[in-house]
């Protein structure tokens, strides 16, 4: 398994292409600061969550293929999903054509 933290280490370190989306300011957050403890960095602090409507079976599908990659390695399931998208993007006419072929086309 070993072998797989190094193929998943190095998917997951690919930059993202999508800029970041700056955050507006609220009319609030234009008052001065008051000053407070710095916060620890954490992996959390640029994680979203997006929402797609899919069949069922594919929603249970890549979950529980996310799990099996998370066991398999012990790596956090933010760094897997991170990985499922940088491998789709290289794989990106593969996946054009299966869901073409799903869909008919």
């Amino acid at each position: 398994m070993a072998g797989q933290r190094k193929d998943l280490g190095s998917l997951i370190t690919a930059q993202d292409p999508a800029p970041p989306v700056a955050a507006a300011r609220s009319a609030r957050s234009a008052k001065p600061a008051r000053p407070v403890a710095p916060e620890p960095l954490s992996p959390a602090a640029d994680m979203t969550t997006r929402s797609w409507y899919m069949p069922e079976a594919s929603a249970d599908r890549l979950a529980a293929l996310v799990d099996d990659v998370h066991f398999a390695t012990r790596l956090p399931k933010h760094l897997i999903m991170g990985a499922v998208v940088n491998v789709i993007d290289r794989h990106r006419a593969e996946v054009e054509a299966e869901a073409r072929s799903v869909g008919g086309q």
